[in-house]
């Protein structure tokens, strides 16, 4: 759920994913698999070929399985709510591989438009019925989820006010990630704007200060890259003005504050506020600058023409075009670089006589855990109608604590955007955006 990293001489923040939704949701049954159809276009988050194939795919129930679980990963919730529920009676006994990444999905669904109760049925019945078709990873994070689901079983729904616009200033933090200062419960200090974060997040001692209740109960989590389980508790943030959105009924996640404490030498940097993906999505559109703003809601600028997001649960996904392939990415503002993960190294591997080999000591919440990577002297991405190329990215050969991060080829950090005036997250066109190359003299020095 949560990640730090310090490699090759870059700071890496924690949480290329806070996932309490940690899985992959994509789990199938290999004999009713072919290689090249939709189950695999699922799996491999090929959602551009399964989307064009739908038109044509028969029968019916079939076409409208593929389009609900499309719909979840496109934002349209209350069709992938509608559509999922009309089909999983019929596939629970025929396809019980179908049955379980549409529960989860569904699961998915009811989270992201805080139907919590509704949330808590579905993983009790995915995990009753269906945990045989979920991998061990997959298993664990849908008993992570149950668990917080049960907690916010009573809990209301997050809503948004508006009483103007957003415009807040930002600050780099020692980390290289953005930092707002708001107050809070008339506690003043800086959040981390971080749209890895599946929810937002403050350090036990920072609770106390806002004067927060727990909701009874107790969950878990597993950390991104140690794979180790981490307790957690769970509050709602009644209030949380940011400019001229107020938001109301923000879940929090608890976590001690050792487990926020960055290592960057002496002194070492505490994270105690983190704004998740929830707030984000409630804001509609959000435009990081880079001289120091942070934009949301209808008015925020537009930046170029972007590249295709999704969402895989809470973690937006966005396509990146390498060596003229559209491959998904996670990204995560709060991650000062940018990381390839195992699927990148194995579709890629062939062309490595040019990459160096590396170790890297990856520090989660809970513990250490020590890699052997690769390192790529150059990557170019495109992203929309923006193409940039990115230096000394490290490359890691083996799974990295989630199912999620099989799926997918990289996590985008900082360095993605580094060299442009803005970015834009839009979650109604389901887009990133990247303004306007700075001039040279502007821009980051390539490290």
């Amino acid at each position: 759920m949560a990640k730090w990293v310090a490699v090759i001489g870059k700071v890496v923040l924690l949480f290329a994913s806070l996932c309490i939704q940690s899985s992959c949701t994509w789990a199938q049954s290999k004999s009713a698999v072919t290689e090249d159809g939709p189950d695999q276009e699922l799996k491999e988050f090929r959602l551009d070929d399964l989307e064009a194939r739908l038109p044509t795919m028969e029968p019916v129930l079939e076409r409208e399985y593929f389009a609900g679980v499309l719909a979840n990963r496109a934002g349209h919730i209350p069709e992938s709510i509608r559509l999922l529920k009309s089909v999983l009676p019929s596939i629970r006994t025929s396809r019980p591989d179908r049955a379980a990444v549409a529960l989860q999905a569904l699961a998915d669904d009811y989270i992201k438009s805080f139907q919590y109760g509704d949330a808590a049925q579905v993983y009790d019945d995915l995990l009753a019925h269906f945990s045989s078709q979920l991998g061990p990873d997959e298993l664990k994070g849908a008993k992570d989820d149950v668990g917080l689901a049960r907690i916010l079983r009573e809990a209301p729904a997050q809503t948004v006010t508006w009483d103007g616009a957003v415009r807040l200033k930002t600050e780099r933090n020692p980390l290289n990630s953005m930092n707002v200062d708001l107050t809070v419960n008339g506690v003043q200090g800086p959040w981390l704007l971080d749209t890895g974060a599946n929810l937002s997040v403050v350090s036990k001692s920072f609770a106390e200060r806002l004067g927060l209740k727990f909701l009874p109960g107790v969950t878990q989590t597993q950390a991104g890259l140690t794979g180790i389980e981490n307790p957690l508790r769970v509050a709602l943030l009644p209030t949380l003005r940011m400019g001229g959105a107020t938001l109301h009924n923000v879940v929090v996640l608890v976590l001690d504050d050792a487990n926020l404490n960055i290592n960057l030498g002496k002194p070492a940097y505490q994270i105690n506020g983190i704004i998740g993906y929830p707030v984000f999505q409630a804001l509609r559109t959000i435009t990081f600058l880079r001289d120091g703003e942070f934009e949301a809601g209808d008015e925020a600028r537009a930046a170029g023409t972007g590249a295709r997001m999704y969402m895989n649960q809470l973690t937006p996904i966005v396509e990146c075009k390498v060596e003229g392939r559209d491959l998904p990415f996670s990204f995560d503002s709060g991650a000062s670089s940018t990381d390839l993960l195992v699927r990148y190294y194995q579709q890629f591997h062939s062309a490595s006589k040019g990459w160096k080999r590396s170790k890297t000591m990856s520090a989660g919440a809970g513990g250490v855990v020590k890699r052997k990577i690769y390192i790529q002297p150059q990557v170019k991405l495109g992203i929309g109608d923006k193409t940039l190329t990115l230096e000394k990215v490290p490359i890691y050969t083996s799974g990295t604590g989630t199912d999620t991060n099989e799926q997918l080829y990289g996590n985008l950090g900082q360095d993605v955007v580094a060299d442009f005036e803005s970015f834009t997250l839009d979650f109604s066109t389901m887009t990133l955006s990247l303004g306007k190359l700075l001039a040279p003299d502007k821009a980051n020095p390539k490290q």
